[in-house]
């Protein structure tokens, strides 16, 4: 109510009252009014300054306890007061102060510095209040401030139950905690709780955000908002959205959980819930937490995922997805620092970078170095090369595309790494105790690949042990090499061996096998008899995987063993030549042509004897013929069975 009203409310009710005419009660109204502000003016009935009767303060709910002037006004059966200058009153514990008070029955009004106190905890200022002593409710007017500790809330209108201790206003306030401002166009104070209720507008200003809603709560002890309705927060460098949550303002902390969305420099992200710590300023996004990114190309998902702004460090955890530009990543958790351009897979995981693919129970990649390391059952496929490697451990650059591998992928301590490639429309698997592969210049595509210390291959029609291996795609050949034994290589029931051996590919078959110094070829169907095949170098031509010539030269060589019709071995042929050629059918020989002055003989059966004829440097060697994959996986071959043991034996 304003003074306008109030003057005129109070002229209404001296014309009703004393019924004067209206000539005469305007100038003593006049005169009152001037009374009521001049300081020090005595009271007319004579009564002291400061004191009120005893049978009045009885009486009165709210008890004068001083004023200046105190005037006396009857209607009828009803007094009114007026107190002037230095106004104190009290109703239990409610202290009211104003410059004038107009009091009648249970109401008073009160006009000018008006002041109402409960306690030490709330004070309400005022230009004039209407307070209704019955009900303890107080209508204020003017320039009004609430004061609860380090709460004020300011209006131009407002109601306040001093019993309850509940304020509310309707024609909109501000709330200032000494660091935020809030304000509403409706609001309900209830002081003891503790609570503010916010309706209407709420718009809140903090150094750190813009906070706009409908419909709001505010604890004053804790310093928490709630929001219980659509929810717009911006910043310096994004927005939050939300249809629910509270934000602890003393502490910096905010939880959003309905609905919530965020917008930072382009970068938008949604959750079930998100959670913000001013203090360690760590952002939380859980549950179905999503992150995309346009301007940089990056999309990240997870159950939770935990961003550390100070450090820049984003943590994403439970069935964790991360993609950019370069590469997707998969894992149980992934660790990303954007400042040092590391990231880390903690737990089983897998990243998809261009053409190669790798997997492991831990992985940690510098993207700045382009170096990396993955550890537990570590699986690279890369799908240009058509290869893949499982082993325990890997070192790899991507920048030099260095690999290196070590260790069993299911046995870290006994196992070997594999290299399994498909070649003839089938497998093959490569062990050693270590794989390397590397690309020797930035210049060429070449790839080499090197495999150190018990090379075994395993392939269905090809089996191979050496000392040492490499291969290159520049040229397609597989280098077999010796350290302390020959290499060897075994095809359905065939043994080549020599000091060095190559193996041509094509189109992702065998070509073509070189065997060089001290080459031989055996070759037994019951592992008694033994055709053989020996030169300076052999050389051995495929066609569809299948052998179909092989040259010999330098001192050629031959034990064979001829066959009938029924395929009964009917004597043994022994050759020499400079050189042979053999030409093959279904995996067998179908003739063979000697140059340059060969020799032969012709023993039969009955002479021939039960041992086999050799020639010098004869061996069959069964041990170290890798038999199944598993024979590639660890350190020690796995032995074959007893039989096979005793028929090796004999046929040395």
């Amino acid at each position: 109510m304003n003074i306008k009203r109030l003057h005129r409310n109070i002229t209404n009710q001296f014309a009703s009252s004393f019924r004067v005419p209206e000539w005469l009660w305007k100038p003593l109204l006049l005169l009152f009014i001037i009374a009521a502000f001049l300081p020090g003016l005595q009271a007319q009935s004579g009564a002291p300054a400061g004191k009120s009767p005893t049978a009045t303060q009885d009486t009165q709910k709210l008890k004068i306890e001083t004023a200046q002037v105190i005037e006396y006004f009857k209607e009828g059966e009803r007094e009114k007061q007026k107190l002037s200058g230095n106004v104190r009153m009290r109703q239990e514990d409610i202290l009211v102060y104003c410059d004038t008070a107009i009091m009648f029955m249970d109401d008073a009004i009160l006009i000018g510095n008006v002041v109402i106190e409960q306690g030490d905890s709330v004070k309400v200022f005022s230009d004039s209040t209407h307070y209704h002593a019955d009900t303890k409710i107080a209508d204020l007017y003017g320039n009004i401030a609430l004061e609860n500790g380090k709460q004020k809330l300011f209006t131009r209108q407002m109601r306040y139950d001093a019993g309850n201790k509940i304020a509310e206003y309707h024609t909109g306030a501000v709330m200032d905690n000494g660091k935020s401002q809030l304000k509403s166009k409706h609001g309900y104070y209830h002081v003891n709780e503790k609570m503010v209720f916010f309706k209407g507008d709420v718009v809140t200003t903090d150094p750190d955000f813009t906070m706009r809603t409908d419909t709001m709560t505010f604890n004053t002890e804790t310093q928490t908002v709630n929001f219980v309705a659509p929810t717009l927060i911006s910043q310096r460098d994004g927005k939050i959205y939300t249809e629910g949550g509270f934000y602890d303002i003393e502490n910096n902390f905010a939880e959003f959980d309905l609905n919530p969305q965020y917008d930072k420099e382009g970068q938008r992200g949604r959750a079930e819930k998100m959670r913000y710590n001013g203090t360690s300023n760590v952002y939380t996004l859980q549950g179905d937490a999503y992150i995309d990114d346009p301007t940089k190309g990056q999309e990240t998902k997870a159950d939770v995922i935990f961003h550390m702004s100070d450090v820049d460090v984003t943590i994403l955890k439970g069935n964790a997805f991360y993609k950019d530009s370069v590469r997707e990543i998969y894992g149980e958790q992934i660790r990303y620092d954007n400042r040092n351009k590391n990231y880390q897979l903690l737990g089983r995981g897998k990243v998809i970078d261009g053409s190669n693919i790798i997997e492991a129970d831990s992985l940690d990649f510098n993207d700045a170095l382009g170096s990396g390391l993955a550890v537990g059952r570590v699986e690279w496929i890369d799908t240009a090369g058509d290869y893949t490697v499982l082993a325990n451990r890997m070192d790899y650059n991507k920048k030099s595309e260095y690999l290196f591998a070590y260790g069993g992928f299911e046995d870290a301590e006994n196992g070997r790494p594999m290299m399994k490639s498909l070649i003839d429309r089938d497998t093959l698997y490569m062990s050693a105790d270590t794989l390397t592969s590397f690309k020797p210049d930035s210049i060429h595509d070449e790839r080499i690949l090197l495999a150190f210390r018990d090379v075994r291959i395993f392939k269905k029609d090809l089996q191979a042990v050496c000392d040492s291996l490499k291969f290159s795609s520049a040229d397609s050949i597989f280098w077999f090499y010796p350290i302390d034994q020959k290499p060897l290589m075994w095809s359905d029931t065939s043994q080549f061996s020599a000091d060095t051996m190559l193996m041509l590919m094509k189109n992702k078959q065998v070509d073509r096998i070189w065997l060089r110094q001290n080459a031989m070829v055996v070759n037994s169907e019951e592992g008694k008899l033994f055709n053989q095949i020996k030169g300076r170098t052999n050389t051995i031509f495929f066609r569809d995987s299948e052998a179909k010539e092989m040259l010999v030269e330098g001192n050629a060589q031959a034990i064979y063993y001829a066959l009938d019709d029924k395929k009964a071995y009917v004597g043994v042929n022994e050759t020499a030549c400079s050189e042979m050629k053999l030409y093959f059918e279904d995996r067998k020989v179908q003739h063979i042509k000697f140059y340059e002055q060969p020799t032969w003989n012709f023993i039969p059966m009955s002479l021939a004897g039960k041992e086999t004829k050799k020639l010098d440097g004869f061996f069959w060697e069964q041990l170290r013929r890798p038999r199944s994959i598993e024979d590639l996986l660890f350190r020690k071959i796995i032995q074959v069975n007893p039989e096979e043991v005793l028929d090796a034996e004999d046929g040395k």
